[in-house]
């Protein structure tokens, strides 16, 4: 097995070779993959750390194991691009892979503005805020955790969890008509540590790295209207963006 960058840990690097390796072969959802003993010959490693890498492809449903008979592959991991240059909800995004399920919102609350918040989002320190907090799962994996705020008056009360299933540009144009139009976006590679510290409620790998999206978005007429952060499962999504050179 050629040794990939040393910051990713092994185990994972295992869990990647194994998916090129059923990629290269064809295998297909149903099929039965080779044994622990032809796969730790196949990308030499040793028999403890092909088990690891093995773990992870069960934890993600990617892989099952049947006791007596063996383990089959049940799907492959979706791998998702998306277009930086594109101002689009997650909702919008994950629409183009035919992905509209997995919702969750984690909470809806109410909070003073920060120093921070109250900045971006041209409001004074302390004005109230609603805090949006959701997540966006892949099969059984969360692949996204938002946190969008947004000053209070800009929400059409009343609302309720429901209304942010779906879109949260599609809920403010059409109950709240106002048109998001651009965004400023700084982006961050940070690790799962980061979002760990958060006591979210589901299971995080420390060591699997994020990408986190700061982003304050804008209405036609230059209103700063959402303040976010963003946070993809790095394993799982990509962003490609078109350079030009001036």
């Amino acid at each position: 097995m050629t040794q990939r960058p040393r910051l990713e840990p092994l185990r994972y690097q295992v869990r990647n070779y194994l998916l090129d390796l059923f990629r290269a072969n064809q295998y297909k959802p149903g099929d039965k993959i080779p044994t622990e003993s032809e796969l730790s010959e196949m990308l030499q490693v040793s028999r403890s750390t092909l088990r690891e890498g093995l773990h992870l492809l069960e934890e993600e449903r990617i892989i099952r194991s049947r006791h007596g008979s063996g383990r089959y592959l049940l799907s492959y991991p979706s791998e998702l691009d998306f277009d930086m240059a594109r101002l689009q909800s997650v909702t919008e995004m994950l629409a183009d892979y035919d992905i509209g399920k997995g919702v969750k919102v984690l909470n809806i609350t109410e909070e003073p503005a920060s120093t921070e918040i109250a900045a971006n989002l041209a409001i004074e320190e302390g004005d109230p805020v609603v805090r949006i907090e959701r997540t966006r799962s892949v099969g059984d994996v969360p692949v996204i955790y938002s946190a969008d705020i947004i000053g209070k008056k800009r929400l059409c009360a009343p609302f309720e969890p429901v209304d942010f299933q779906g879109s949260l540009l599609d809920y403010l144009k059409e109950r709240c008509d106002i048109l998001l139009d651009y965004s400023q976006t700084i982006i961050k590679a940070v690790p799962g540590s980061e979002l760990l510290r958060m006591g979210l409620e589901f299971a995080i790998d420390p060591e699997i790295p994020w990408i986190l999206l700061i982003q304050t978005n804008y209405d036609p007429y230059g209103e700063p209207i959402i303040y976010s952060r963003d946070y993809h499962r790095g394993d799982y999504i990509s962003f490609h963006v078109r350079r030009l050179r001036a």
